[in-house]
């Protein structure tokens, strides 16, 4: 009996071993030498100095874009800088809503802005537009303030035809940005042509 469990056990041990895992057995073996929670840390950490470079790059375009515009942190600065990222459509600059980003800053901010002002600031705008891309908007300012950037970002974008779904993402981050609730973006949708 004892013979028969032996070759038993021979015959399992000689089986391949199927692996059911989703990395290759070279990245399994690579990361055999390691502990989980080394690997763990090196991500938590490479993850922190991602986000906090990511961080002082934005404040830094802002402050390029401040410098650009030449006015100081507050409301009207939050207007310009909301329709200067509004301004890009796609990969390039789209000259209609460039134009209407024009018209709404010169009446905001009673400055005689040129075309190369708005354009200057649109070309150091934060490209890449996620959660927290606002967060700088949300200190500071009265409900009717926050509502007024967002109808000046929302005139820009609705400038050369309906909303596509990056200007809805687009417009989505800001609503986050300046904390905008739910009576807010309700009132605002009816005013959006679908």
């Amino acid at each position: 009996m004892a013979a028969w469990t032996t070759i038993g056990a021979g015959v399992e041990a000689n089986q391949p071993q199927v692996d059911r895992g989703f990395l290759p057995q070279r990245a399994v073996d690579a990361f055999a030498d390691y502990s989980l929670t080394a690997v763990f840390g090196a991500i938590l950490t490479l993850t922190a100095v991602t986000l906090i470079v990511l961080r002082l790059t934005r404040a830094q375009r802002r402050e390029l874009r401040r410098e650009v515009l030449g006015l100081p942190e507050g409301p009207r600065f939050n207007v310009v800088d909301a329709m200067v990222h509004c301004v890009w459509r796609g990969n390039e600059i789209d000259e209609k809503r460039l134009e209407r980003a024009l018209q709404i800053a010169r009446a905001t901010t009673e400055m005689d802005y040129s075309e190369a002002h708005i354009r200057e600031a649109a070309l150091r705008a934060d490209r890449l537009i996620g959660p927290g891309s606002f967060w700088h908007l949300r200190d500071g300012m009265t409900r009717g303030e926050r509502m007024v950037v967002f109808n000046a970002a929302l005139s820009v974008l609705l400038e050369d035809g309906p909303l596509t779904p990056g200007d809805r993402s687009m417009l989505k981050s800001l609503s986050r940005g300046l904390r905008l609730g739910r009576e807010d973006l309700r009132y605002l949708g009816k005013l959006i042509p679908q």
